[in-house]
């Protein structure tokens, strides 16, 4: 029998046919799932993973979240998010209505290279706090982002995914962080003969469904930090300087 005080992987806590699209970025260290999360009563002990919800549907809804000795319980309103942390603390939701939402599924050893990777001192100590309740245009705008790009069937390709999980993980280190450690401001840019392999990888492989990991690796950095550093250099995203090439 299993230990029921162990951590719960999300996969063994939320029905299968909730999900109606899923995104994985990268490895796995972010997975993104469209939902339709029907009326239902869901608790475990722990989680394995941090996951962080928001409500994209049409009508506010009631429902009760209790992280710890944190609760809220009341209205729910279209853009409302809940963020649940991976650091055995208990969880447990309650709701009446089926709810459309935005799941992020995020990896803590993922979300641990992240900060390192932007220069959070004490990286590997970092933790995200337990959010019940919280409203953010942000990760409302993102969400939304993935699910037009869901419905499309990843139009917009590996790099868009990818730039867009590189805002929200931006997004995560600056605004739920227990630590007041924020991601170190890029000064400089690629400098020249990495920006200019990188340009060159691009022309190359413009046809193809390039990433942010494909063309980081060209110059020997992380697909976060690359992503700033071409824009400190271009002043313009990768996202965006790709769209420009394949348009001329």
């Amino acid at each position: 029998m299993a230990d029921s005080s162990q951590p719960v992987h999300p996969s063994d806590l939320i029905p299968e046919s909730w999900v109606m699209e899923t995104m994985t970025i990268g490895t796995g260290g972010l997975i993104i799932r469209h939902q339709f999360d029907e009326p239902s009563e869901l608790a475990a002990p722990a989680l394995t993973h941090h996951l962080l919800a928001v409500n994209i549907g049409q009508q506010g809804t009631r429902q009760m979240t209790r992280f710890g000795r944190q609760e809220y319980n009341g209205t729910f309103p279209t853009g409302s998010l809940w963020l649940a942390t991976a650091d055995n603390t208990s969880v447990e939701w309650a709701w009446e209505t089926t709810d459309e939402t935005i799941l992020f599924q995020i990896d803590p050893l993922y979300f641990q290279e992240i900060a390192a990777e932007n220069g959070c001192a004490n990286s590997e100590r970092l933790e995200l706090k337990p959010v019940v309740f919280d409203r953010n245009p942000q990760f409302e705008s993102i969400a939304r982002n993935y699910h037009a790009e869901m419905q499309q069937q990843g139009l917009g390709g590996k790099l868009y995914s990818e730039s867009l999980g590189n805002l929200f993980m931006l997004d995560l280190l600056r605004t739920y962080c227990q630590d007041r450690s924020q991601p170190q401001q890029v000064n400089g840019g690629l400098g020249e003969q990495r920006l200019q392999r990188v340009l060159a990888y691009i022309d190359a492989h413009l046809a193809e469904n390039i990433g942010l990991q494909d063309m980081a690796s060209v110059t020997g950095l992380g697909q976060y930090h690359f992503a700033t550093m071409f824009k400190k250099s271009m002043n313009i995203s990768p996202y965006q300087y790709v769209i420009d090439r394949r348009i001329e």
